[in-house]
C-alpha cells in the first residue's frame, strides 16, 4: 500500500540511520583527530593526509546528524499540519499558518516539500485559492458482486432510506480527525492509513 504512513516510516528509519552513522563518524574520527593533534610520533607527511581524512569524516558525520534532525522535524511538522487541517476543517494556508503559529511562506514551503516527499497523498497546492487540496480516496469495504446485488435488491424491497450514522475517528498514522460511516473501513483523507468507524 502506497500511503504516507509508509513514507513517514521510511523517512523515520532513514533519519535514525543517519543519526547513528553521524554520531559514529563524529565520535570515531573526532577521537582520531584529537589523537593526531596530541601524538607527536606521527610524521608530518602521513599526519596531514590522516588529519584531512579525519576532518572529512567528521564533516560527513555532522552533515548526517543535521539531515537526520531535518527529517525528524519535517515529520513532526507534517503531523502538526494534518491535525491543524483536520481540526479546523480548513486547508487554507493562512489558516494553517495561524493555527501552528508561523508565517504563510514557511507553511507553503513545508507543504510543497511534504507533497514532493509523498507525505500527503493525492495533494497539490492551489495557488489561486491559497490552499492545499487533498483529494479523498476513501476505500470501500471489500464486497463481492453477489453481496452487492443482494444488498441492492434488499434495499429496493424495503423502500426505506436509512441514513448512515457517521462517526469521527482519529487516524493512528497521522493524528487527523476523519468522518466515516459507523462500522465501515476506509482510508484517512490525509495520509491513506486504514481507519475503522467504530
Amino acid at each position: 500500500m502506497n500511503n504516507s504512513k509508509v513514507t513517514i516510516a521510511v523517512n523515520r528509519t532513514i533519519s535514525l540511520i543517519q543519526l547513528i552513522a553521524g554520531i559514529f563518524f563524529v565520535f570515531i574520527f573526532g577521537i582520531c583527530t584529537i589523537v593526531y593533534l596530541f601524538d607527536k610520533t606521527i610524521s608530518a607527511d602521513a599526519g596531514t593526509s590522516f588529519l584531512i581524512c579525519c576532518l572529512v569524516f567528521d564533516a560527513l558525520g555532522i552533515w548526517l546528524i543535521i539531515c537526520s534532525k531535518k527529517k525528524k522535524k519535517l515529520i513532526n511538522t507534517f503531523k502538526t499540519y494534518v491535525i491543524a487541517i483536520s481540526n479546523d476543517g480548513s486547508s487554507h494556508i493562512p489558516d494553517i499558518a495561524a493555527s501552528v503559529g508561523t508565517s504563510e511562506d514557511v507553511v507553503r514551503k513545508n507543504l510543497d516539500i511534504m507533497i514532493k516527499k509523498k507525505f500527503f497523498q493525492n495533494a497539490y497546492i492551489d495557488q489561486s485559492a491559497n490552499c492545499i487540496v487533498i483529494s479523498s480516496n476513501k476505500a470501500v469495504q471489500n464486497v463481492t458482486a453477489s453481496n452487492a446485488f443482494e444488498n441492492k435488491s434488499q434495499a429496493s424491497k424495503n423502500n426505506t432510506s436509512a441514513s448512515a450514522e457517521m462517526v469521527t475517528v482519529k487516524c493512528n498514522g497521522c493524528g487527523a480527525v476523519n468522518t466515516i460511516e459507523k462500522g465501515k473501513t476506509g482510508e484517512c483523507d490525509y495520509c491513506g492509513s486504514v481507519i475503522k468507524g467504530e
